[in-house]
């Protein structure tokens, strides 16, 4: 049988980093081995289960291209097979009814600590008898469904990313919940029926999840299952490597998505927490894909940094062609609605470099293209010096009826002011922009057009005149 992953996040709010990255290790892995990504929704928690939530993953998956093969398959629509699942374990002696009330567990909670004892639950209800049970349940006494854990309950796992990890399930609880009194099945007991209905072959999720594991073999070997192969990737933590904060920056795909990070950029820089490349860490989704190995994924918690996060989306922004950066920029762009298409993409083109963000991209245009200039003092020594260039390329701007090759126009204003390098350029660039560096010149003058050009060339001029 071929790769067979899945995604099971649960839809109780924006779907966050660690979640992400998760899903995109499970889609690396499927597409590596030409396997099927599986898209499942654990939604039995029905308090914190939010409609809007779900649209959310679904909508953010699709956005970060991390397209499914099959599902989404909701928890919800599955209550009678979990239910007939452990009815089936009822019946092989595999698990027993509790009717234990939750004050009878809590008191049996207190005392355990009291006594300095992890924890668990007693087994009162594991050997009732049928007339015991008939009587309760004629009592009116709800019931939850508890699995009866064996003497050798111990396991070995050889897990891809952690190496050899052994559990004595006796040692970490006691008989556990598998349906509970108001028919929903626990974590641990609807995760491992959907698993093996769906023949999964490899689970791959936070370590986090490692102490789940041993509870789940357990419901592997009751249904004479093959466990799947566990891969348990580190966790992300902040910079100084203690627990993520909102210090560090936005979490949630939709907030990355709100502050203009780019999906390419967001793939690409959670790719890199836990996993390395063998050469340079920019990628795209296809070299992602190509290079990808969990062999490879570190067991070593992986610092979340937000500036390399910036960095990585940058180099993304710089790649992309003009009407895909437009498309992705249009909702940062507002303001610019009435602005012709092709002037726009040149202004994005040009100071694209400047921003690392999508949401930069507005601020950059207006800075270089639509603010006024308001020359600073310290730049008139440097205005001084190459107010021959200023006046000649103004001469020439104004005599010019095409502007399109601006490179001419300097070499002859650099022939008759007799000025060149940085004396020439750098005089003129301030003029036009009010900053020492920028979009480059040949670029900028073109999209900022010959009167606006005309106009801050002669105010620099004025500027210098004024304290004559």
């Amino acid at each position: 049988m071929g790769v067979r992953v899945r995604f099971a996040p649960s839809p109780s709010g924006s779907l966050h980093i660690g979640n992400v990255r998760t899903a995109l290790f499970n889609w690396l892995f499927a597409r590596k081995n030409n396997g099927i990504f599986i898209l499942r929704i654990e939604d039995t928690d029905i308090e914190r289960t939010y409609e809007s939530a779900y649209s959310g993953i679904l909508e953010d998956l699709a956005w970060l291209g991390l397209n499914w093969d099959e599902g989404p398959y909701k928890q919800s629509d599955r209550l009678d097979i979990y239910k007939s699942y452990a009815e089936r374990f009822l019946k092989e002696g595999l698990a027993y009814k509790c009717f234990c009330s939750p004050e009878e567990l809590e008191r049996e909670r207190e005392q355990a600590l009291k006594e300095g004892k992890p924890p668990r639950y007693s087994g009162k209800c594991a050997n009732l008898t049928e007339e015991e049970i008939s009587r309760l349940e004629s009592e009116g006494r709800s019931c939850s469904i508890r699995f009866r854990i064996p003497e050798d309950a111990c396991f070995v796992v050889e897990d891809i990313i952690r190496g050899k990890i052994e559990f004595d399930v006796n040692a970490i609880t006691g008989d556990f919940i598998i349906l509970r009194s108001d028919g929903m099945p626990t974590y641990n007991f609807a995760v491992v029926i959907d698993d093996h209905l769906m023949k999964i072959t490899h689970v791959i999720r936070g370590e986090d999840h490692l102490s789940n594991t041993p509870r789940q073999l357990l419901i592997y070997r009751a249904l004479e299952a093959e466990p799947p192969v566990f891969a348990h990737l580190p966790m992300i933590v902040g910079s100084d490597h203690s627990k993520l904060s909102k210090r560090e920056g936005s979490f949630s795909v939709k907030e990355l998505r709100e502050q203009g990070f780019l999906p390419e950029g967001v793939v690409n820089y959670l790719a890199l927490l836990g996993w390395s490349p063998k050469e340079e860490e920019v990628k795209t989704l296809e070299e992602l894909i190509e290079e990808f190995s969990l062999e490879d994924v570190s067991p070593s918690p992986s610092a979340y940094d937000p500036a390399k996060l910036r960095w990585i989306n940058r180099q993304h922004i710089l790649r992309l062609d003009g009407e895909k950066l437009l498309s992705y920029a249009r909702p940062f762009l507002k303001e610019f609605e009435n602005f012709p298409k092709e002037w726009l993409i040149k202004a994005i083109l040009s100071i694209r470099e400047y921003a690392e963000t999508l949401k930069d991209i507005p601020e950059e245009i207006k800075k270089y293209y639509l603010n006024d200039i308001s020359l600073d003092d310290k730049y008139r020594e440097e205005l001084l010096s190459g107010k021959k260039a200023i006046e000649v390329f103004l001469d020439l701007l104004k005599n010019a009826e095409d502007i399109s090759d601006i490179d001419s126009l300097f070499k002859e204003a650099i022939k008759v002011s007799g000025l060149k390098g940085r004396r020439f350029y750098h005089p003129i660039r301030i003029a036009l922009t009010g900053y020492e560096s920028g979009p480059e010149l040949v670029e900028l003058i073109p999209i900022l057009g010959k009167r606006k050009c005309i106009e801050r060339l002669e105010n620099s001029l004025r500027f210098l005149e004024a304290e004559k």
